[in-house]
């Protein structure tokens, strides 16, 4: 299960609220919250998606006056929410290696949440970052991802009352902070370094009763196949999605677009070496894609179009045209809409000195 896009998760969310005695439909028309419900944000970028959960989070606190919303909402089943990694984590020999086993495999359910796992002094530490955009991460978002996990690791260790021996919250304290530790049912600090669980490491290396190593090795080939798929899936494909909409405001856009993809530019780079393609072709390409849409419109000027695209002056816009398409941008406002390039778009390979550097 692969959570990349808005429309299956707020659908589980609705169901656990209304199953928590809320009116869902009503609650998200006031928070205007439907949009979200059509998966409007693009896979490829992910940034976009994290900040549509925050803004889901913050619109519900507000909405309903509950600032620990986040805590309410809950499968009764939470291993529903992780597909195969569910069966993987019932299958592992201890709760330690279900938690380990969950944090390698977290990419295949959502890649904007980054956990880690960690010995502490007698302790393991579980680390949460939720990768955020341009909108903060809500306290609400982090409420839900420890309500959910904490649900899951008691699941799986069939110990309903397992708790944490602490929790840090990267949080200012709240006007009160004993909601939260009756919740958790131990101290939990905030104003801390980063969002963490730390429990007793007598309690995390427990047996799972569920342990099945053969079962385990499965589901293991399974999902590292899964993981391969995933790393092979086409990067290039996610840039010029994203290009399109970020072309226009120029800039660093290879930094601007690994960002989005959050990995490095140099990984970036890499990925695009693989599939046979490289950055600045795509943003060739996908440029030569907006001139041919807008060439000989007369809702633009050449000049407007030119910005549009990026270029850093006029004459650049004007060499790029030849190389695409064997004419000067001049040509196609006097002979009008740009009917058929098929038999102009040359194979001429792209110039460096015809584009903004990326």
């Amino acid at each position: 299960m692969n959570y990349l896009s808005t429309a299956d998760v707020v659908q589980r969310i609705k169901a656990c609220l209304a199953a928590d005695g809320f009116d869902v439909s009503t609650l998200f028309a006031r928070a205007g919250l439907a949009h979200l419900e059509s998966g409007s944000a693009r896979a490829s970028d992910l940034l976009a998606l994290s900040d549509q959960f925050s803004l889901l989070w913050e619109a519900l606190a507000i909405v309903t006056g509950d600032p620990l919303l986040g805590f309410r909402v809950c499968a009764t089943d939470p291993l529903s929410w992780l597909g195969v990694l569910g069966h993987l984590m019932l299958a592992s020999p201890t709760l330690k290696g279900a938690a380990g086993n969950l944090m390698r495999y977290m990419p295949l359910v959502t890649p904007i949440v980054h956990a880690t796992i960690e010995p502490v002094q007698g302790r393991t530490r579980l680390g949460l970052h939720l990768v955020g955009g341009a909108r903060l991460v809500p306290p609400q978002r982090y409420d839900f991802t420890w309500n959910l996990l904490l649900a899951t690791v008691r699941f799986v260790a069939g110990r309903p009352d397992l708790r944490p021996v602490a929790v840090d919250y990267a949080f200012p304290p709240p006007s009160s902070t004993a909601p939260y530790a009756e919740r958790f049912g131990c101290p939990v600090r905030f104003g801390a370094p980063a969002n963490a669980l730390e429990f007793d490491d007598a309690d995390i290396a427990a047996p799972i009763p569920t342990a099945n190593p053969l079962a385990a090795e499965g589901l293991f080939r399974l999902l590292d196949e899964r993981l391969a798929q995933a790393e092979r899936s086409s990067v290039a494909g996610r840039v010029r999605d994203l290009l399109p909409g970020m072309i226009e405001r120029g800039g660093a856009l290879r930094e601007a677009v690994a960002r989005r993809l959050l990995i490095s530019e140099r990984t970036l780079q890499r990925r695009l070496a693989d599939e046979g393609t490289d950055f600045s072709t795509l943003v060739d390409e996908v440029r030569r894609d907006i001139a041919r849409q807008y060439l000989g419109s007369e809702g633009i000027s050449l000049k407007s179009l030119s910005y549009k695209l990026g270029f850093s002056d006029h004459s650049a816009f004007h060499r790029a045209c030849l190389r695409w398409f064997g004419k000067a941008p001049g040509e196609f406002q006097q002979s009008g809409k740009l009917s058929s390039l098929s038999a102009t778009t040359g194979a001429v390979a792209p110039s460096s000195s015809s584009r903004r550097p990326g």
